[in-house]
C-alpha cells in the first residue's frame, strides 16, 4: 500500500516504523510548525467488525490514558481521531532510537548509562502509578533513547487504569518475554508488575540476553513463573555483585519480595550507582575486541558472539611465575591466553609451552562430572588471560556455547594429532636397528 501524503491536517514526510497493529509516520503539523509522530492503525485490522471494535477500543483507551500524562520521560499525546478510517494518534516526535537497538551483545550501552535509564524509567512509572496506571507492556521497543541521551516511555495502549470502572482490555496482555509472573497467571496487577518488566529490560541491556526466554512463548511463560534467572554478573563478569542483588530482587517471583515502592527502587539504584567503580573506556573495549578478533581460535566466532564473550569473561594481567592452574585440584573455569606464554607440566615434567590464542583448563567444561585439573599451568612471562567460568558459558547464548564446543573439539583434535606425531618420532628414534654389521 502506498504511503499516504497526509493524515488529517498533518503532512506525511516518511515512515518511522511499523508493527503488528499499525504504522508510525513522521509528519508536519503546519499550523504549529512542528514535527509530530502519527501512529495509524493498519486498515486491514478493521475488515472484521469484531476485531475493528477491539482495535478501536484499544486506541481509544491509549488516547484517554495518555492524555492524562505530563512527564518529561513519557511521550506526550498531542491529538487523536479514534473515529477516522483508520484511526490515529498524534504524538510528540522524539528523535532517537528504541532501546531494542541496544539489547544485543555487540551494541550494549555503558553500565552507568543503563542505570541512568532504569532510574528515569522508574520515576516515569512512579508518576504513571500516581495517575492510577499500570503500563503492562514495558519492553525495549517501548522505551526511546533520544539523541541527547534522554529517555521517553511510549505506548500506553495496553495500560490498565486500576481505579477505573470502564471496560478495559482483559486476558493475557503484554509481550511474553517481559511479562511478570502475575501477568502470566492473569492476576490483578499493581506497579510491581511494571517493576518486574523493567528489571527484565535492564537485565537485557546489561547482558544482551533476556533472563527467561524459552524456545516457544509457552516455554518462556513457564520459565517466568518457575525458573530463577542467571545472575547477570555470570554473563558479564565486570558487573559487581551489588548489581546482581539489586536486579534479582526486582525479578523476585512474589511481588511482595520486590521493592515496595518505586521510591525504594530509585533509592537502591542511587546507592548502587555511587558504589560502582569507574567504568572502562570504550577505547579499551574496542582494543580488547580487536585482540580477540585477531586470534585464530576465534576465527569462526562472529562479532556478536565475541562481544558477548568479552563481557562474559574476566580479563586478568598476571606476573611471571603466577600459577594459573594446579593439577589434582578442583576447577570450574578455563582461560584463553591473550598475551604471553604459559608452561604446562604434569608431575614435574614439562609438557609444552602455550602462547596467545590457546585455551587452558577447558576439560573441566567438557567433562563437568570431573572437575580435577590434570596439569599445572604457570606463567612463563607476564600474561594477559581471559578467564571464563564454566557456569557462565553454560548460561550464555546457545550460539556462543556451540562455537566454543566446535573450537574446543578442533583444538583437542589438533593436540591429538600433534601427540601422535611426537610418538611416531619417538618410535623412529627408539626402534632398535636390525643392522648387525
Amino acid at each position: 500500500m502506498a504511503e499516504p501524503t497526509s493524515i488529517g491536517k498533518y503532512r506525511i514526510e516518511r515512515e518511522l516504523g511499523r508493527g503488528a497493529s499499525g504504522v508510525v509516520y513522521l509528519a508536519l503539523d503546519g499550523f504549529r510548525g512542528r514535527r509530530v509522530a502519527i501512529k495509524q492503525l493498519h486498515a486491514h485490522l478493521l475488515a472484521d467488525p469484531v476485531q475493528a471494535h477491539r482495535h478501536r477500543r484499544q486506541m481509544r483507551n491509549e488516547a484517554a490514558l495518555a492524555a492524562r500524562l505530563r512527564h518529561p520521560h513519557i511521550v506526550r499525546l498531542l491529538d487523536a481521531d479514534e473515529e477516522a478510517d483508520p484511526p490515529y494518534l498524534v504524538l510528540e516526535y522524539v528523535q532517537g532510537r528504541p532501546l531494542s537497538g541496544f539489547a544485543a551483545p555487540d551494541a550494549l550501552l555503558p553500565v552507568a548509562q543503563v542505570l541512568d535509564i532504569a532510574f528515569k524509567c522508574g520515576h516515569a512509572l512512579e508518576y504513571a502509578q500516581r495517575q492510577g496506571l499500570v503500563h503492562r507492556d514495558i519492553k525495549p521497543a517501548n522505551i526511546l533513547l533520544t539523541d541527547d541521551g534522554e529517555v521517553k516511555l511510549v505506548d500506553f495502549g495496553a495500560a490498565l487504569a486500576v481505579r477505573s470502572e470502564a471496560t478495559q482490555l482483559a486476558g493475557l496482555v503484554g509481550t511474553p518475554s517481559y511479562m511478570s509472573p502475575e501477568q502470566v497467571r492473569e492476576e490483578p496487577l499493581t506497579h510491581h508488575s511494571d517493576m518486574f518488566s523493567l528489571a527484565v529490560v535492564v537485565y537485557e541491556l546489561l547482558t544482551g540476553r533476556r533472563p527467561f526466554d524459552g524456545e516457544t512463548d509457552y516455554a518462556t511463560l513457564y520459565r517466568i513463573s518457575n525458573d530463577a534467572p542467571t545472575p547477570p554478573s555470570l554473563l558479564r563478569a565486570s558487573l559487581p555483585p551489588a548489581l546482581d542483588q539489586w536486579l534479582l530482587r526486582a525479578l523476585a517471583k512474589p511481588a511482595h519480595q520486590r521493592y515496595a515502592t518505586w521510591g525504594d527502587w530509585t533509592d537502591a539504584l542511587t546507592a548502587l550507582n555511587q558504589s560502582l567503580p569507574r567504568q572502562r573506556s570504550q577505547d579499551t573495549e574496542t582494543e580488547r575486541f580487536t585482540r580477540l578478533r585477531a586470534l585464530p581460535f576465534f576465527a569462526d566466532f562472529h562479532d556478536v558472539a565475541l562481544w558477548e564473550l568479552m563481557r562474559l569473561g574476566n580479563w586478568r594481567r598476571l606476573p611471571h611465575g603466577t600459577v594459573l592452574m594446579r593439577e589434582n585440584t578442583p576447577g570450574d573455569s578455563f582461560c584463553v591466553i591473550i598475551e604471553g606464554h604459559v608452561t604446562v607440566s604434569r608431575q614435574g615434567w614439562n609438557l609444552s609451552t602455550l602462547g596467545p590464542g590457546v585455551t587452558l583448563g577447558e576439560m573441566t567444561y567438557l567433562r563437568p562430572d570431573n572437575k580435577l585439573r590434570t596439569a599445572t599451568a604457570v606463567a612463563e612471562s607476564e600474561v594477559l588471560v581471559l578467564k571464563v567460568r564454566n557456569p557462565a558459558l553454560r548460561g550464555a547464548s546457545e550460539d556462543l556455547q556451540s562455537r566454543f564446543d566446535k573450537a574446543f573439539i578442533k583444538l583437542l583434535v589438533g593436540r591429538l594429532i600433534a601427540t601422535n606425531e611426537q610418538l611416531a618420532e619417538w618410535d623412529l628414534v627408539t626402534v632398535p636397528s636390525n643392522d648387525k654389521g
